[in-house]
């Protein structure tokens, strides 16, 4: 482990995208809202992260819940039709977002079929006509229904239309979007269904959204659960906390670390069950990738086990100053700021810098907004004079 004299500060402000600890893709289906239609605003679809570990499966992490699935009502701000889809853009109020609609696979003939079909009785009156005549009425009412819904969907949405979309959140070219499993317009000329649920998701939100996803108590026994990995996280974070002359480390230099075992020991003992070396160092993995998760370590490179403790790295911090500072200068930039993912791409564009994650990054710009060096000019937006 390599030393410096300073000291490493935990910092008490958690970034929304920051969580206490993800869940492993074994218990995503305990938290239901991994198979849900998740009433999001489109800001959070577009700023979520994929779920750590799993990058190419679409799953998002918002707080510790994989979201996979969204719903979204918004105003349509851009149309481009093709062959076989409609492609949307909506805006809601916090954010402008792409949604793939797909054309209607319906045979030419389906809307001028319906108007052939005659459900009117004939006969002589009996007492079982007046409810027939009731179900010929009905049938007649959903048939014009069905008719009104083809019809709407063959032709596309206009600008200033309200659309309801349901879909799965993917990315494509590196812009994220919905593939809609289901959408249609909605009339709402005073605007009292979209304030409706703007309260719906803002109390979905408080109630559900905000709060990280806990497994039960029955799980607590398991030597990889959550639980035992936040332990093991605090214990760490209390190390470098302490150990003000570490400046890196390596995953398995730690359990060296007599505490941190201590940690390890107590967990086995409770599952009165032997841990295997790999279980050992998974442990620790999962441990340490939830502190570079909160934004206190990261990784150097992709191909390298060295970890670096933020608050020590001057290096780092220097230059994200220089980044905000030059980029306030692009007159892009000069008025509205640059955000903080765009501070990432120009850091990662250095090889030591490569491996840092968004949250570290978030980490710093919070640390020199405290210190006045730069300004917040909206949320994760960033200028420097």
């Amino acid at each position: 482990m390599a030393e410096a004299p300073s000291t490493l500060q935990r910092s008490s402000g958690v970034h929304k995208e920051k969580s206490l600890s993800y869940l492993p893709q074994l218990y995503w289906g305990l938290d239901p809202l991994h198979r849900a239609y998740v009433k999001m605003f489109v800001r959070d679809v577009i700023e979520m992260d994929p779920y750590p570990g799993h990058p190419a499966m679409h799953v998002f992490s918002y707080r510790n819940h994989p979201i996979s699935r969204v719903d979204l009502l918004g105003w349509v701000v851009r149309v481009e039709e093709r062959d076989k889809l409609f492609n949307y853009a909506i805006d809601d109020g916090t954010g402008v977002i792409s949604c793939t609609c797909w054309k209607p696979r319906l045979q030419s003939t389906t809307e001028d079929s319906m108007d052939d079909t005659d459900y009117s009785t004939t006969g002589a009156s009996t007492s079982a006509d007046s409810a027939d005549q009731e179900f010929a009425e009905f049938l007649a009412l959903k048939r014009q229904e069905i008719k009104k819904c083809v019809r709407q969907l063959k032709r596309p949405a206009r600008l200033g239309d309200l659309l309801h979309v349901r879909g799965r959140i993917k990315s494509y070219r590196g812009r994220r979007e919905v593939g809609a499993a289901y959408f249609r317009q909605v009339d709402d000329p005073t605007c009292s269904i979209e304030i409706n649920r703007t309260m719906e998701q803002l109390q979905l939100y408080q109630d559900f959204y905000d709060v990280p996803f806990q497994r039960g108590n029955g799980d607590s026994g398991d030597c990889t659960g959550a639980g035992v990995v936040k332990s093991l996280q605090g214990a760490i974070a209390d190390f470098l906390n302490t150990s003000s002359t570490v400046l890196n480390f390596e995953i398995k230099e730690l359990p060296t670390v007599d505490s941190l075992m201590a940690v390890v020991k107590k967990a086995r003992k409770e599952n009165e069950s032997a841990m295997t070396a790999k279980q050992v160092n998974s442990l620790f993995t999962q441990a340490v990738g939830g502190l570079e998760d909160l934004g206190l370590v990261y990784k150097r490179t992709d191909k390298d086990n060295l970890f670096v403790v933020v608050d020590r790295d001057d290096t780092l911090e220097s230059s994200v100053l220089e980044i905000v500072r030059r980029e306030s200068q692009n007159p892009k930039y000069s008025e509205s700021g640059c955000h903080y993912r765009h501070v990432l791409d120009c850091l990662r564009t250095s090889h030591r810098f490569s491996g840092v994650s968004p949250n570290v990054v978030v980490y710093i710009l919070d640390k020199l907004e405290s210190q006045s060096d730069v300004i917040s000019t909206s949320e994760n937006y960033y200028i420097a004079f």
